[in-house]
């Protein structure tokens, strides 16, 4: 059992420091943004860790009468931040948090996470469960950008959800940034949660894409949706109070609990885990024809879902132009499908990057749901009878050495 150590270290007069240890010695720092109300919001940070942006934020919260707890899982055990570095926490550690915020006399208790930290805080709240508790107080979770996938899925492939996603059973609140790969699987999210009995409110921001209160770089419209932030906070959390808090018993789960995968191995492309054929794929492209995947049969096909407010997405442009230049005469055909916007904006971000291959537009979203994408960006590398060979989530360098040599053998059959 973890016990809070009552250590308050004063660093001025909007913020504090005290420490959860653990029986077994460690501890964890907690940065604390003291205020006078009955509420406390637990704020778990991403998987990047914190920033600067969200101690603002957090000291906003606190102006508005809501103390916040930050605890800095990252330093308690040395993780480096990175896209998976919270798997390796133990959920029990979430539920000595909470325990420290029954002791701390707080009537309404509530828990925020992002990304992939969603999963580690249901995953604690069950653990939480599990025990003679006023759990009633834990009067629900706001979760920013859930990320709930075992891992992400390859192009095509069915995704794999946490098993505590279905076994979840407290009210939760979701902020989903529109401009992101999760705002298509939203409704998908949503009927996971509620399987275990949780009820799910959804708030959808329009504007800005995911991490946009924490990220140094930012657009006018995210400041502003930032300024918004607290208030947006305060509102979820008056409407979670509503549901009368955390039910005492955790919600049944069949089978072990499987806690996410961390990825291995460097390869850039990696073989689909079923070489299935491409679904059909028929858009207008942005020179105003219609396209169709079937009138490119007898080429390798690389198809690249994305968006122009996804940063590895744009990145990788020049790099797919490279590589289409190299190898279109060889039979390479690359069909860069655009989610979620207008064929008139597209012309204008693409004024200034001329690509010579094909740009669709998926505008509701109708083909990214039939090729099974959750992430951007997502790239399929058809072979010459379009068959699914490679799917890759992510950008890196197409016209690399290592992705030439991968093409080859599709390229010479």
């Amino acid at each position: 059992m973890l016990r809070l150590i009552a250590l308050l270290v004063l660093i001025g007069s909007a913020q504090a420091e005290f420490q959860i240890s653990t029986a077994a010695g460690d501890e964890i720092p907690v940065r604390t943004h003291p205020a006078d109300g009955d509420a406390l919001l637990i704020w778990l940070s991403s998987e990047f860790g914190d920033t600067p942006r969200r101690v603002a934020l957090a000291a906003a919260l606190a102006q508005q009468g809501i103390e916040v707890w930050a605890p800095d899982l990252h330093a308690a055990w040395f993780i480096p931040a990175g896209r998976y570095s919270l798997n390796q926490v133990d959920p029990s550690v979430i539920a000595a948090i909470l325990d420290a915020a029954l002791a701390s006399g707080h009537d309404q208790l509530y828990l925020m996470a992002e990304g992939r930290s969603v999963g580690l805080a249901l995953a604690g709240v069950r653990h939480w469960q599990h025990g003679d508790r006023d759990t009633s107080r834990l009067r629900g979770l706001l979760a920013f950008s859930p990320k709930l996938y075992l891992r992400t899925p390859q192009g095509g492939a069915a995704a794999e959800y946490l098993p505590v996603a279905a076994a979840s059973n407290l009210p939760i609140y979701i902020l989903q940034p529109r401009e992101s790969g999760g705002i298509w699987r939203l409704a998908e999210h949503i009927e996971q949660l509620e399987a275990g009995g949780s009820p799910v409110l959804a708030h959808p921001l329009a504007g800005v894409s995911d991490g946009f209160h924490a990220r140094v770089e930012f657009s006018e419209a995210e400041a502003a949706m930032t300024r918004r932030l607290p208030a947006i906070l305060i509102e979820a959390m008056r409407q979670l109070q509503l549901y009368g808090g955390t039910p005492a018993d955790p919600a049944p789960m069949d089978g072990a609990p499987t806690r996410p995968e961390t990825p291995n191995g460097t390869s850039l492309l990696r073989p689909a885990t079923e070489q299935r054929q491409a679904p059909a794929l028929r858009l207008p492209s942005l020179d105003g024809r219609e396209l169709d995947l079937a009138q490119f049969r007898d080429q390798v096909v690389l198809v690249n879902f994305w968006t122009s407010w996804c940063p590895p997405c744009v990145e990788e442009i020049p790099s797919l132009q490279r590589l289409y230049k190299r190898l279109q005469p060889r039979g390479l055909e690359i069909l860069a499908v655009d989610v979620g916007e207008s064929a008139s904006s597209m012309r204008r971000f693409l004024a200034d990057k001329p690509v010579s291959f094909p740009v669709l537009m998926d505008q509701d979203g109708e083909v990214l749901r039939r090729w099974g994408i959750y992430a951007f960006p997502t790239t399929l590398v058809l072979d010459r009878d379009h068959r699914i060979r490679y799917a890759v989530f992510g950008a890196f360098d197409w016209s690399s050495n290592e992705v030439i040599e991968a093409l080859e053998p599709l390229l010479a059959d």
